[in-house]
C-alpha cells in the first residue's frame, strides 16, 4: 500500500478482495451486475449463462455469464468511480462502491465493453486482481449506433470450484444450470428494489438465457406486497426507530418461509428459524415472504452485502448501535404474529388445540408449553421446544443453587428465588416420572385382555427378566416398576428377576453357608435390609392373564416351595410377602376357594379379586392378586397427581 500523488491510498486489489469477500455467494456477482444496470438507468437487461459440458449429480453447473444493458455506461465519471474503493458516486442509491470487488471472489476475469453513443466511444476494461487503471483501460473512437454495456464473467476462482485430483476431493460451489432457479434467486434477492421500481412505474425487462431456455423478469413477476409499519424504542438513545415489514402469502402448498433483513433495498440477510417463530406450517402449507426494511439497516451491511455484522454477537447496545438483533427480533416476531392472525383467523383455534394436545401428552411440561409464543404451533414442535426449555431451566436452577451454597452473605431474597426456581423444575421432573407411571399402568392394562401378551410380557413390565439390581445401581433401579404393587417395594436393597436361588445367594455374598445347587427361578425375589442386619423378602410368581387353570393352579404350590427354599438357604430372613399375580377368572376363583385356606379380602363380581393366606411356619404372607386390581389401585394412586399436572 502506498500514497499516490493525488492523495489516494493505493491498495492491491487482491488484498481488497481477500478482506471483503469471505462470505460471498456464487450468484452475488450476478445480483450486483443487475443492480448496476438498473442504477445505470437501463430498462433492458439481458443475461446469457455459460454452463459446464460435464454433469455433476446429473446436472450442469454455471461457469460464467455475460450481461448486456442499455444503461448510461462507463462515462468518465463512472470510470473514475469504478477505479476507487468505497466511492460515494452512488451513495444515494444505497451503493457502497465495493460491489465490483465481490465479483473477483467468484470470477478471476471480468471483461467490460461499454459503447457510449453520445461520445462515440468504446471503453474496454479487463478487470482482475491485477487491474491497473493507467495501463488497462482502453478508450477508442467507434461508430456507436446502439448504446450498450457488456460485462463477461469467466474463470471461476478456486474458492468456488477446484477440480478433484489424486489427493484432494475438490470443491464445487457452482450454481446449478437451471434458469428457473436462477430467476427465483434473483427475485428473492432483488424483490424490494424491483418492487419499488414497479411502484414508481419505472419500466424494466430482464431476460435470462441458458441454452435453449429463456426466462424474463418484468412487472408481471413482481407481486404486490402489503406492509405494516412499526417502531422499536431504544433505551440507549431514548428514541424510536422506524421499520416497515413487507409481506406476501402464497397459496402454493410448498411451506416455504422466507424472512429477510433488507439494507439499501436489497435482501441482505435471512432471518434464522429461531427468530422467526414459524417452526410449523401455515394452514394448507401456504408459503410466505417477508422483507424487513429500515433506514437503520442501510449503513450497517457489510461490503459483500450478505450480513449486518454489527447487530449480532454478545455485545450490548451502544450509542452507535442502539438496536441489536436481540432487540429487533422479538418486536418483529410480534408484528409477524399480528399479520398471521389477520390473514389466518383460524390460527387461534388451531394453536389452542395443538397446545392442549401437547399438554395432555406431556402434562409436566405444561408451563413451558404455555410459554411458547410462536405464531403457528403444532404438538410435536411444542413438546420438543418445551423439553429443551425444561432441561435448560433445570441446569440453570441447579447451577445457581449449588453456586449459592458456596457463597457467603447470600441475601434471603436471592436464596429464596433460587429455591423457588429449583422447586419449579423439580416439580416438572417429578411430573415426568408421574407421566411415565401412567404409561406403564396403561401398558399393563392393555396387556390383560390381549391373548398375545404372555407371562413374559407382564413379567418384564414389573422388572426385566434375567436381571439383578441393588439400590446403589441407579440405572437398573429405574427399570423396576415394583411400585405397581406398592411404593414401599421401591426401597429394596437387592432384587433378582428370573434368577436362580444359587445365583441370588452368591450375589448377596452370603459366606460360610451350606453349598447347594438349586436351579429354581423365582420370578421375582426382592430383599429389604432392616436396622439389625436381618432381611425381609418379597417373592412374586407371575402367570399370564390368559393362562389355563392348570398353569395358574401350579402357582399355588410353586410359590410356597420357592419361599421355603429361599428361607432355608438364605439366613436372617424375618418376614416374607409373597404374591401370585395373574387374572382371577371364575374358574381360577373356584380353584382358590376350594382350598378353603384363602381369605377373600375384597372382591368384585368379575374383577379386582384378592385372596390372602398366612403361612405361620415360614412367617409368610401370601396374596393372590388379580391384574385388574393392580392396575385399578395404581391408577387411583397416580390419578391425583396426573390431574394436578394438567392444571399446572
Amino acid at each position: 500500500m502506498r500514497i499516490m500523488d493525488n492523495g489516494y491510498v493505493q491498495v492491491e486489489i487482491a488484498t481488497i478482495t481477500e478482506k471483503l469477500t469471505k462470505n460471498v455467494k456464487f450468484l452475488q456477482p450476478l445480483y450486483e451486475a443487475i443492480l448496476n444496470s438498473l442504477e445505470a438507468e437501463a430498462d433492458n437487461i439481458e443475461v446469457t449463462f455459460q454452463y459446464s459440458s460435464d454433469l455433476v449429480d446429473d446436472k450442469h453447473k454455471i461457469i460464467g455469464f455475460t450481461i448486456i444493458d442499455n444503461g448510461i455506461g462507463f462515462t468518465p465519471k463512472n470510470i473514475d468511480a469504478f477505479c476507487q474503493l468505497w466511492t460515494k458516486n452512488k451513495l444515494k442509491l444505497g451503493c457502497k462502491g465495493s460491489g465490483r470487488f465481490t465479483w473477483l471472489s467468484v470470477f478471476e476475469n471480468i471483461n467490460i465493453e461499454s459503447y457510449l453513443k453520445d461520445r462515440q466511444e468504446k471503453i474496454l476494461i479487463p478487470f482482475s486482481t491485477k487491474f491497473n487503471k493507467n495501463n488497462d483501460i482502453k478508450i477508442e473512437m467507434a461508430d456507436v449506433r446502439d448504446q450498450k454495456t457488456l460485462i463477461t464473467f469467466s474463470n471461476i476462482t478456486e474458492q468456488f470450484y477446484k477440480a478433484p485430483n489424486e489427493t484432494e476431493k475438490g470443491i464445487d460451489k457452482r450454481f446449478v444450470a437451471d434458469v428457473k432457479l436462477i430467476k427465483r434467486a434473483i427475485l428473492e434477492y432483488l424483490l424490494i428494489r424491483l418492487f419499488l421500481l414497479k411502484k414508481k412505474e419505472i419500466a424494466f425487462n430482464i431476460t435470462l438465457k441458458l441454452g435453449d431456455e429463456t426466462e424474463t423478469i418484468n412487472y408481471q413477476d413482481i407481486p404486490d406486497l402489503k406492509y405494516k409499519d412499526f417502531a422499536i424504542y431504544s433505551n440507549t438513545t431514548n428514541q424510536n426507530y422506524d421499520f416497515r415489514l413487507y409481506y406476501r402469502f402464497i397459496k402454493d402448498a410448498k411451506n416455504s418461509k422466507k424472512v429477510f433483513y433488507c439494507a439499501n433495498n436489497r435482501a441482505t440477510k435471512e432471518m434464522d428459524d429461531d427468530a422467526l417463530g414459524f417452526s410449523c406450517a401455515l394452514p394448507n402449507k401456504d408459503s410466505f415472504i417477508m422483507l424487513l426494511c429500515s433506514d437503520y439497516f442501510d449503513d450497517k451491511d457489510n461490503d459483500s452485502r450478505d450480513d449486518l455484522p454489527s447487530l449480532s454477537g454478545h455485545r450490548n447496545p451502544s450509542i452507535d448501535i442502539p438496536l441489536l438483533y436481540s432487540n429487533i427480533n422479538p418486536e418483529v416476531k410480534k408484528i409477524m404474529q399480528e399479520i398471521i392472525k389477520e390473514n389466518y383467523p383460524e390460527i387461534a383455534g388451531i394453536n389452542a388445540q395443538e397446545e392442549n394436545d401437547a399438554i395432555n401428552e406431556k402434562p409436566y411440561l405444561a408451563a413451558f408449553i404455555k410459554a411458547d409464543n410462536d405464531a403457528v404451533k403444532d404438538k410435536k414442535s411444542l413438546i420438543s421446544k418445551a423439553t429443551k426449555a425444561f432441561n435448560e431451566a433445570k441446569d440453570k436452577a441447579q447451577e445457581k443453587f449449588e453456586s449459592l451454597l458456596t457463597q457467603k452473605n447470600v441475601s434471603t431474597e436471592e436464596f429464596t428465588a433460587a429455591i423457588s426456581a429449583l422447586s419449579f423444575v423439580a416439580a416438572a421432573e417429578l411430573g415426568e416420572y408421574i407421566l411415565y407411571r401412567d404409561r406403564i399402568i396403561k401398558a399393563l392394562e392393555s396387556a390383560i385382555p390381549d391373548v398375545t401378551k404372555k407371562e413374559n410380557f407382564i413379567h418384564n413390565i414389573f422388572m426385566p427378566m434375567r436381571t439383578t439390581t441393588s439400590s446403589a445401581d441407579q440405572e437398573k433401579h429405574l427399570l423396576s416398576n415394583l411400585w405397581l404393587l406398592d411404593d414401599k417395594f421401591m426401597t429394596y436393597s437387592y432384587a433378582a428377576s428370573d434368577t436362580t436361588i444359587e445365583a441370588i445367594k452368591e450375589d448377596i455374598a452370603i459366606k460360610n453357608s451350606e453349598k447347594f445347587k438349586d436351579q429354581n427361578r423365582p420370578d421375582l425375589a426382592i430383599f429389604f435390609n432392616t436396622c439389625d442386619g436381618s432381611k425381609n423378602l418379597v417373592v412374586i410368581e407371575f402367570k399370564g392373564a390368559n393362562a389355563d387353570k392348570f398353569e395358574k393352579k401350579k402357582a399355588l404350590t410353586e410359590l410356597p416351595d420357592d419361599v421355603a427354599i429361599i428361607k432355608r438357604h438364605i439366613p436372617n430372613i424375618i418376614t416374607i410377602w409373597s404374591y401370585i399375580i395373574t387374572s382371577i377368572d371364575d374358574e381360577f376363583k373356584e380353584s382358590i376357594e376350594n382350598q378353603e385356606m384363602y381369605i377373600p379380602l375384597y372382591t368384585n363380581e368379575s374383577t379386582n379379586r384378592v385372596y390372602y393366606k398366612y403361612f405361620s411356619k415360614q412367617n409368610a404372607h401370601e396374596f393372590i392378586l388379580d391384574l385388574n386390581t393392580i392396575t385399578s389401585d395404581a391408577l387411583d394412586r397416580n390419578s391425583v397427581f396426573m390431574e394436578i399436572l394438567k392444571k399446572q
